[in-house]
């Protein structure tokens, strides 16, 4: 009653939209006998930016209302945080000093995927969801027995919640190692469900606060019939987003929407979630997503070479599956891949898929058998001078020359780091080591013969390999 009270005094100075996104979600409590109106809210985002932008018009609003109450701005009762009570009239310092820990708690760089302008008005820009890729399907995602449970369950969600049915399990949890498919599997369930009709929030866990941002006046439950959180262990770096995290799952099991989360090792392992979290985790499914076998890497080698149209033969398909750990390692050499053979095209020499594949398989199998050592000892034979001397103190024109060389090839073959190379070279300084490339660059360009030296010497190291 208070409440309708004060918002209908508020109506002479704010519009009725404006009310809708600031006013409405506030928790309003009067206490009479002191003189204090206190005011919560929904989340620590809306919190922040009522204070930044609302805050000054409502505090003058409110000192002509009856009885001119003192506003007291308390703890945000969703998100858990223990965060400082202060009255209006309080220390201002304090409130800054909050709303920095605050945003450093959370992560948050002042998104601007939602926020109050100065009028109190909610300024709508895009959502925090990124969609996945479109390769992300259940058609898409091959499995064998050892991966049906998680397959399964998930089908299984999906198809409730498309017939707007309540999730049998909630919240859903997959975990494994990296590239075992998780990111795969939840996008695939987010597809299926927005193509369905339904309302989704998809993305890593580390957005989950621009989530917030995006539902200013509102718990983003009400947004979102659904939301996935990939990689939702780092919720243990922010100890703010995971005590959202607990009042937001909360808020979905109680109302039967789904929240599907996957981790890179099981939840039960990571002590420092909480046991506020670790306790709401358990009371769902938690599966186990297993890195594919041999034959899915085949079979998803296969598909994928079909559908980018380079028809490597079986030979080669096998061969990258046996040295590929995982889909990702197989997604990454099918880009490499692509580039090469996009790069021939437009160089003039239009090479084949198969020509392609052989010789980037021959040149990383080259670099990753070279070795710093190789390349000090072929610079040091190709100049006549002693490798031990090479990366000592010596100075003369020979040995820099050599070394400025080797230092070249280091950076050019196998793409070290100046620090890495300085280390090697007799721990010089990185400055040292960013000379005797840009000096050797230089020589390159400017004469025939240092490039043909360079060249040589290239060649002679990729040889010994």
């Amino acid at each position: 009653m208070y409440k309708q009270q004060l918002r209908k005094h508020l109506e002479g100075v704010f519009s009725s939209s404006e009310l809708e996104h600031w006013f409405d979600p506030l928790d309003i409590r009067p206490e009479p006998k002191k003189g204090i109106l206190h005011v919560g809210f929904p989340h620590i985002f809306f919190r922040r930016r009522f204070m930044e932008h609302v805050r000054q018009s409502f505090e003058q609003t409110l000192s002509s209302f009856e009885g001119a109450p003192r506003a007291h701005y308390g703890e945000n009762p969703l998100d858990g945080c223990s965060a400082p009570a202060f009255k209006a009239d309080g220390n201002e310092q304090a409130e800054n000093n909050y709303t920095l820990n605050a945003a450093a708690r959370t992560g948050s760089r002042g998104t601007s995927a939602g926020r109050f302008d100065k009028n109190g008005r909610h300024e709508k820009t895009s959502a925090a969801s990124s969609f996945p890729p479109e390769h992300y399907t259940f058609e898409d995602f091959l499995f064998n027995g050892k991966n049906d449970l998680p397959v399964t369950a998930a089908l299984e969600i999906t198809e409730r919640v498309s017939a707007g049915s309540p999730p049998r399990y909630n919240p859903f949890v997959v975990y494994g190692p990296s590239g075992s498919g998780k990111s795969h599997l939840l996008g695939a369930m987010a597809r299926s469900l927005k193509k369905n009709g339904c309302r989704i929030f998809y993305g890593n866990i580390m957005t989950f606060p621009a989530l917030l941002e995006t539902a200013p006046g509102r718990c983003p439950a009400s947004d979102n019939a659904c939301i996935f959180l990939d990689d939702a262990q780092r919720v243990s770096a922010c100890s703010n987003i995971r005590d959202t995290l607990v009042a937001l799952m909360d808020i979905y099991l109680s109302s039967h929407k789904l929240l599907a989360l996957s981790f890179d090792r099981h939840p039960a392992s990571c002590p420092e979630l909480g046991r506020p979290l670790l306790s709401r985790i358990a009371s769902g499914l938690v599966v186990e997503l297993k890195r594919p076998d041999l034959d899915i890497r085949l079979s998803y080698a296969e598909k994928r070479s079909s559908a980018l149209k380079l028809n490597l033969n079986k030979k080669q398909l096998l061969a990258l599956a046996n040295k590929s750990a995982d889909i990702r390692s197989i997604d990454g050499y099918f880009a490499r891949l692509t580039a090469y053979t996009e790069m021939s095209s437009k160089n003039g020499s239009s090479a084949s898929a198969q020509e392609a594949y052989d010789a980037l398989t021959l040149k990383e199998t080259l670099h990753a058998r070279l070795t710093p050592e190789l390349i000090i000892a072929a610079a040091a034979e190709h100049f006549s001078v002693d490798a031990g001397e090479l990366v000592g103190k010596r100075r003369d024109g020979k040995y820099a020359q050599a070394r400025n060389t080797a230092m070249f090839l280091c950076r050019e073959l196998l793409n070290l780091t100046l620090v890495s190379i300085g280390n090697i070279f007799g721990k010089r300084d990185h400055t040292s080591v960013l000379y005797a490339v840009k000096s050797v660059t230089k020589h390159c360009a400017a004469d025939n013969d240092t490039h043909k030296l360079v060249e040589e010497l290239k060649q002679k190291c990729l040889s010994r390999c």
